[in-house]
């Protein structure tokens, strides 16, 4: 039987998500991917509690970009986002979750990281499933 993932995305930087998205499915190719929208960083965690209630899935990875403007509005958003997936990690201790919600100060920064943290999120994502 294929294992289950399930992949949810933040709906922000729609073609930075996408490359993230491909090479996700591209390294987890022989897992069964199931791929939810949040519409920002923030609802991810409560998103995937909603998906993984009485479901068959071994794991979860997150995917999102949160790019600090000149407001506080990004320290309460990574802040925030950080604490409801680990907090969802503790409450399904059974389950792999994978955090690759990139935080970054610009999009220089982001690019320069997008693809290293993506590959190395889902690495980490195949052999957590695998165990």
């Amino acid at each position: 039987m294929t294992k289950k993932i399930l992949i949810i995305h933040t709906s922000w930087y729609e073609e930075y998500v996408s490359k993230m998205l491909s090479i996700s499915k591209e390294i987890l190719e022989d897992f069964d991917c199931t791929c939810a929208v949040a519409p920002g960083a923030l609802e991810l965690a409560a998103l995937a509690a909603q998906k993984i209630q009485d479901s068959s899935f071994e794991g979860v990875l997150f995917l999102g970009i949160v790019i600090k403007g000149e407001t506080s509005h990004y320290d309460l958003v990574t802040q925030e986002t950080f604490r409801s997936i680990g907090t969802l990690a503790n409450d399904y201790p059974n389950r792999s979750f994978i955090n690759n919600v990139i935080c970054v100060e610009n999009e220089n920064q982001l690019e320069e990281r997008l693809e290293r943290n993506t590959n190395t999120s889902k690495t980490s994502t195949r052999a957590n499933a695998r165990r």
